[in-house]
C-alpha cells in the first residue's frame, strides 16, 4: 500500500502555519469544528505607559498543533481562516512525537514565564541527559549550560524551534551514567 493511503491511516500531531497574529483565534475555531489542537502558550510581562500586565503569548509564533489523520482532514483544517499551510520535513507533513507535545505540556504547566524560545541554529550542541526528577522525569533531552545555570530543550526540528527551561542540577543525569 502506498504511504499516502488515507485507509490506513492514523491520527498524529501535524504542525500548522498560521497566519501572522491568528494562533489564538484559529486555535478556537479548530475547537468550534471538533479538530484536536494544541496551540502552546507563554505568559510575558508586557510594559505600557501607564502599567504592567501579563499576557499570554504563543510559544512558537505562527505555528499551532493539530491532531489528525492527515489524508482525511488536512482539506478540513487549511479551510479556516487564519490556517496557512501544513508544514513539511523532508518532502512529508511534519509531525510531531506524543512524548514532545507532552514534555511542552508539562514544562509550560507549571513554567511558562520562565520557557524560552528561540530558532535552533543559535544553539550550541550538548549531551544528552536523563531527566531522574522534576516536571521532565523519564524524559531524555539536550543539555545547554549558560551562566552557572542548566537548562534543557525539547526540539522541534520541523519548524526550526526549541522550548527551553532551566532545570536544578540533581534532576538530571548524563546518558552515560544512564547507560551503566
Amino acid at each position: 500500500m502506498p504511504e499516502n493511503d488515507p485507509t490506513n491511516e492514523e491520527r498524529r500531531w501535524y504542525v500548522v502555519y498560521t497566519n501572522p497574529r491568528a494562533e489564538k483565534k484559529l486555535s478556537k475555531l479548530f475547537k468550534k469544528y471538533k479538530i484536536e489542537n494544541y496551540l502552546p502558550l507563554i505568559t510575558e510581562k508586557k510594559k505600557w505607559s501607564d502599567r504592567i500586565k501579563s499576557v499570554e503569548i504563543p510559544c512558537f509564533k505562527s505555528y499551532i498543533f493539530v491532531y489528525i489523520e492527515f489524508w482525511k482532514e488536512r482539506v478540513k483544517v487549511l479551510q479556516l481562516p487564519g490556517a496557512h499551510h501544513f508544514v513539511f520535513h523532508k518532502g512529508q507533513p511534519a509531525t510531531v512525537e506524543i512524548d514532545d507535545i507532552e514534555s511542552l505540556k508539562s514544562i509550560l504547566q507549571i513554567r511558562s514565564e520562565t520557557v524560552e524560545v528561540r530558532e535552533n541554529e543559535a544553539l550550541s550542541k550538548g549531551k544528552f541527559v536523563k531527566v531522574v526528577g522534576g516536571i521532565l522525569a523519564g524524559r531524555t533531552v539536550e543539555i545547554e549550560k549558560r551562566k552557572n545555570k542548566i537548562a534543557v530543550f525539547v526540539r522541534f526540528p520541523m519548524m526550526n524551534q526549541v522550548a527551553i527551561v532551566e532545570v536544578k542540577l540533581e534532576d538530571i543525569a548524563l546518558e552515560e551514567e544512564v547507560r551503566l
